[in-house]
């Protein structure tokens, strides 16, 4: 009993403590369970400020009150992909970039996706991915994924996705589409009826234009990579009183871009002449390096064909 009061009595402390650097070795000088639990608490306690910072776009004092937290947990995934963010910020310019993302691992081999002959060349399939050298993260149970599809000389017979787990050889979920017609945006819903991604969990994807159905080969395709994560910190910050685009900031800054993306397209759709949800838009596409697709249609598309 005893030892439990001060346990609580360090704790409940430890939110009154002034937020002066706290090194590692500091923290970390012995094994103590009470040592142990006040890093946690101190860990969690600077990144709700971090994000509590970013959402108020006062990213100088982020990036400090990020900066500690990765000091108290080197290398985690959360406290390093909210520094690269709030950096970037900083280093382009809070007033001209509202928003950003950089990924752990950049960049992109766009041509990699061509099969055969069917289509022209510089017609193919743009994702809206970050990059294809890292898996995307989101915090959805069941994520959207969104593409461009090009304007085609070919006739498209079908789009179609496919869901896999990892390597697994059958579909998680597999989805075939009707075509568009044109060029645009179109987005593929995981159906609630489908099983909920698992957290920590690798999943692999396929978005391919069909225009032989009678021979695969000659499919327009990209592939990539997913997995869910959970960031409670992020959590807590979010079941504050936030607009929208403060959520996808905090998305982004989390480093969960189909969160951000998703929350964004939404906006976009519901206030298409919005001019601060297009330059939001735009902001986030062009920090990624997708500035082709920046001004092109959201399209109403994909229901899955019965």
């Amino acid at each position: 009993m005893k030892y439990r009061f001060w346990a609580s009595y360090l704790l409940a402390a430890l939110a009154f403590l002034p937020f002066e650097p706290v090194s590692t070795t500091q923290v970390l000088a012995t094994e103590s369970v009470y040592q142990l639990a006040q890093a946690k608490s101190a860990y969690t306690q600077y990144m709700l400020l971090g994000y509590n910072e970013t959402k108020r776009r006062n990213y100088r004092k982020a990036l400090l009150n990020f900066q500690q937290a990765e000091r108290l947990r080197p290398g985690d995934r959360y406290a390093t992909a909210a520094i690269r963010n709030v950096t970037s910020y900083i280093q382009r310019g809070s007033s001209r970039n509202r928003i950003a993302f950089v990924p752990g691992r950049p960049g992109r081999v766009r041509s990699a996706g061509t099969r055969g002959s069917c289509f022209q060349t510089g017609q193919d399939i743009i994702p809206l991915t970050p990059t294809d050298k890292e898996a995307q993260r989101t915090t959805a149970e069941r994520p959207t994924f969104f593409f461009y599809v090009p304007q085609t000389s070919t006739t498209i017979q079908a789009l179609e996705f496919v869901l896999r787990d990892g390597d697994s050889i059958d579909p998680l979920y597999k989805g075939t589409f009707k075509p568009v017609g044109q060029n645009g945006i179109v987005s593929v819903n995981v159906p609630a009826d489908q099983p909920s991604l698992e957290i920590g969990k690798e999943y692999n994807w396929t978005f391919s234009m069909i225009c032989d159905p009678s021979n695969r080969d000659k499919d327009s395709y990209v592939e990539g990579t997913i997995v869910r994560s959970q960031d409670e910190n992020l959590s807590l910050q979010l079941n504050q009183p936030n607009t929208d685009l403060d959520r996808a900031v905090l998305f982004a800054t989390a480093g969960f871009w189909e969160d951000a993306l998703r929350t964004l397209a939404n906006l976009r759709r519901q206030r298409p002449n919005d001019p601060e949800i297009e330059k939001y838009w735009e902001d986030l596409l062009n920090s990624v390096d997708i500035k082709e697709v920046v001004n092109k249609p959201l399209l109403p598309c994909c229901t899955a064909q019965k």
